[in-house]
């Protein structure tokens, strides 16, 4: 047997719609096979005037069809044919002398009742998901106090070009719910509801709600769990410096400087290794760079420089990052292992310098702990220094890699 899948022009919930499109389609010899909001599966045969009607059956997971309701309806001449969504149930006959299924719209209207009360909670609880997820994005984007970062290093982006496709959702689910609203209430006070109604040819904007939506949902989830991991495993530090020239522990260390390395069984340094990773809004150069601590060479001195390049029209949150990366470096500092939890002092120095949009130095008092910033163009550059040297000495290297 052939079978045949159209676009489904007409929404789940236009019960009156629905009969009427699939009645026509009886007509040019195609019969429901299976029922789905996108699109449907008909059977192709000879052309025979068939009869649609939609009827309200809540079934849960773990139910089966109702047995009793089916026997009872094919006693009739109607089959069931279909369903739709676990809430609706559609019975076909081509007997011209078959009774319709109601004759009472009172008590039909009561059976819809059910399913209206079903539409409103569903609704409410989209809503209510909508307005949660919403929560949620403005405290993931403010909880550690760094929007600006968290904006240019996860997919949060893309989340308000989701619940503005959720609002159009929203819209449509308030639509349906009328509908079925509306009809219940006709038949509530008697009226016969016809069977034969107009009906859209097409609904396009749910094929493109729901193919928006999915390519998204696809984009969400690469930029987030995916992208970061697209510049590769760890390199060389001199693999960073093919796009920028990164600040030197030697030339900091002077002749302080001891080399120092960690090979775990790999040709791999751990200690001394540059890595880019990508995200949605901005691509990040880490290097790290490690020495001894001269003159015993038991202590080792850490230098992390991270770099992040922004797309050119986001080059005005250059400067918001880097006084985030400068708070978040020294409160990193606060609670790390070697603090011993009494109050900590920095000292911040801001450098004019042309050119540059932000370029300042936090030194730790009493402590050999040091965090710098520099900002420019589309540019932001982070350093945390542990060791003998001072960033100030070093103010055209730190400028120079956001120049």
């Amino acid at each position: 047997m052939k079978y045949v899948r159209k676009w489904t022009p007409v929404s789940s919930y236009d019960i009156q719609g629905l009969e009427s499109w699939l009645q026509d389609l009886a007509l040019q010899g195609l019969y429901l096979k299976q029922f789905r909001p996108l699109f449907c599966t008909f059977c192709s045969d000879a052309a025979k005037r068939t009869r649609y009607r939609i009827e309200p059956h809540h079934r849960r997971l773990d139910d089966g069809l109702p047995r009793s309701m089916l026997e009872l309806y094919e006693s009739y001449g109607w089959t069931c044919v279909g369903e739709i969504g676990r809430e609706l149930l559609i019975f076909a006959t081509q007997e011209e002398d078959a009774p319709e299924l109601h004759t009472d719209p009172e008590i039909q209207g009561e059976q819809w009742r059910k399913l209206v009360r079903r539409l409103r909670r569903g609704f409410f609880l989209s809503l209510f998901c909508f307005l949660l997820i919403t929560v949620f994005c403005a405290w993931s984007l403010f909880e550690d106090g760094t929007p600006v970062l968290v904006l240019l290093t996860s997919a949060i982006p893309i989340v308000p070009l989701y619940l503005v496709l959720s609002l159009f959702s929203l819209a449509s689910q308030w639509g349906e719910l009328q509908t079925v609203t509306q009809f219940t209430r006709q038949l509530e006070a008697g009226e016969s509801l016809p069977h034969r109604t107009p009906y859209p040819k097409s609904r396009p904007g749910y094929l493109v709600s729901f193919l928006a939506s999915s390519v998204l949902l696809v984009l969400f989830l690469a930029a987030q769990y995916i992208l970061p991991f697209a510049g590769g495993a760890l390199q060389p530090v001199e693999a960073a410096e093919a796009v920028f020239s990164p600040l030197s522990l030697a030339d900091l260390e002077g002749e302080n400087y001891r080399p120092y390395s960690v090979f775990f069984g790999s040709t791999t340094d751990y200690a001394n290794f540059s890595q880019r990773e990508q995200y949605l809004l901005s691509t990040r150069w880490e290097v790290v760079q490690s020495s001894r601590w001269a003159p015993d060479g038991e202590d080792w001195v850490r230098l992390e420089l991270l770099r992040y390049d922004l797309p050119a029209p986001l080059s005005s949150l250059s400067a918001p990052a880097a006084r985030e990366l400068l708070d978040q470096a020294m409160e990193l500092d606060d609670d790390i292992w070697w603090s011993s939890g009494a109050p900590i002092t920095w000292d911040v120095t801001y450098f004019p310098r042309e050119g540059v949009q932000l370029l300042a130095i936090a030194q730790r008092e009493g402590g050999a702990f040091q965090a710098a910033v520099a900002a420019a163009g589309d540019k932001v550059v982070l350093v945390r220094y542990t060791g003998s040297g001072n960033l100030a000495d070093h103010l055209e290297e730190l400028a120079g890699m956001v120049e």
